[in-house]
């Protein structure tokens, strides 16, 4: 009978050793693979977000350039002039709260403010390095306006022979009837509206800080001013009958002195009181005066973010994108003898070039980074921020093909 034999010999130190350098590399590798992952995830999620934000912001900016001089076409050198006893401004909102480096003020083509070259609206204004110097940048940003005609609001109907605007005793308050039901032929409404939408509607009536145009007309009235105030019935406008109108709903709007943007002075030249004499028939418009600009936000931790902002008329600026580290733009226009000027930063203005002459809007960069460093990625390799810069042109569909064949 054999006999069986017992060993109490376990792993030799040896042995340890080398299993434990191999389950060291194993758990290294697996470790190095998670972080490059989780590296490659936060790389990609920022540049998902860098996009999403530019693109939204590129929308919106192309979308306005596109319509400057919307419904300005009609307008005697497609421009409006304006008040000039006190400077009217543009870029700001009550408080003020104005434009990064202060209130913009309008172009007066041809010499100093006054009567003879009054400031005027036009369908796009540069603001050539009168913005922010964004943070490690030597270079002031551009500042964009422009203008064009609001086609959601029917205040067109609210006007006309058969309900004529009437102005009070000093012209700076006008009363608006709603017209018949149906609508005269002179109503242009919406799409997929029978009736026009009451002045003061909550959703897209007037507002404090919106900007209405009087004219033009064939006796020569044209000029804006700013609401300062709207009053009239809740709920859906009641039509007027009989003509002229009667026992409609009416709607009172205020443009006092005072105001916000500077519009409003009364009894000067180019003041919308100079409108009283006659308004039957008299075409009615909300315009809307769009500015874009960088502005530094800074938080409780004293940390700065710049943001692209977008101004419209007298309303508070809203921010569009984070951490825009760059706004600039260039235009191609004519100057007064026709010869074409490129890449113009102010569009021709210090040399007492139109706005109305430019033609082309370069997008120089629209830069925006990341909101953290690259510095906690390996796959960084400045280390830095990740970045977009956007380079397009455009022009302006209203201003290019007007008066031009």
């Amino acid at each position: 009978m054999g006999r069986t034999s017992k060993s109490n010999r376990g792993f030799s130190l040896i042995e340890l050793m080398v299993a434990l350098a191999l389950g060291l590399v194993i758990t290294g590798a697996a470790v190095k693979l998670y972080s490059t992952g989780v590296d490659a995830t936060w790389v990609i999620q920022q540049r998902s977000e860098m996009q999403q934000d530019l693109r939204g912001a590129e929308s919106m900016l192309l979308k306005d350039i596109s319509l400057a001089g919307a419904g300005l076409t009609q307008l005697p050198g497609e421009s409006v002039p304006l008040p000039y006893a006190t400077a009217p401004v543009y870029g700001c909102s009550a408080g003020p709260v104005c434009a990064p480096n202060g209130a913009l003020n309008y172009p007066c083509i041809g010499g100093g403010c006054g009567a003879a070259f009054p400031p005027t609206l036009y369908p796009i204004m540069p603001g050539f390095q009168r913005g922010i110097k964004p943070p490690g940048s030597t270079t002031a940003s551009d500042i964009v306006t422009v203008t064009y005609s609001d086609t959601n609001l029917a205040l067109n109907c609210y006007s006309g022979a058969a309900n004529p605007i009437t102005f009070n005793g000093t012209g700076n308050v006008l009363t608006f009837m709603a017209p018949p039901n149906p609508p005269p032929a002179s109503c242009v409404l919406p799409p997929g509206l029978a009736y026009p939408q009451a002045l003061n509607s909550t959703v897209n009536g007037l507002l404090p800080g919106d900007i209405v145009m009087v004219g033009p007309s064939s006796t020569g009235l044209l000029a804006i001013g700013e609401v300062t105030g709207i009053a009239g019935p809740v709920g859906a406008p009641v039509p007027c009958v009989g003509n002229p109108c009667a026992g409609g709903s009416q709607y009172v709007v205020t443009f006092a002195n005072g105001d916000t943007l500077n519009l409003n002075q009364s009894g000067q030249a180019n003041d919308l009181t100079t409108t009283k004499a006659s308004a039957a028939g008299v075409p009615v418009t909300r315009i809307f005066v769009i500015s874009y600009f960088l502005k530094n936000w800074v938080d409780a931790a004293g940390n700065t973010t710049t943001i692209l902002y977008r101004q419209v008329n007298g309303q508070a600026a809203i921010p569009l994108a984070d951490n825009v580290a760059n706004l600039q733009l260039t235009y191609d226009t004519y100057d007064n003898s026709g010869n074409l000027l490129n890449a113009t930063g102010d569009g021709g203005e210090s040399i007492g070039v139109s706005p109305n002459l430019i033609r082309k809007i370069n997008i120089v960069h629209l830069t925006i980074h990341g909101q953290l460093a690259g510095v906690r990625s390996s796959l960084m390799a400045t280390q830095g921020f990740q970045s977009f810069d956007l380079q397009t042109s455009l022009s302006a569909r209203n201003m290019s093909y007007n008066n031009r064949y």
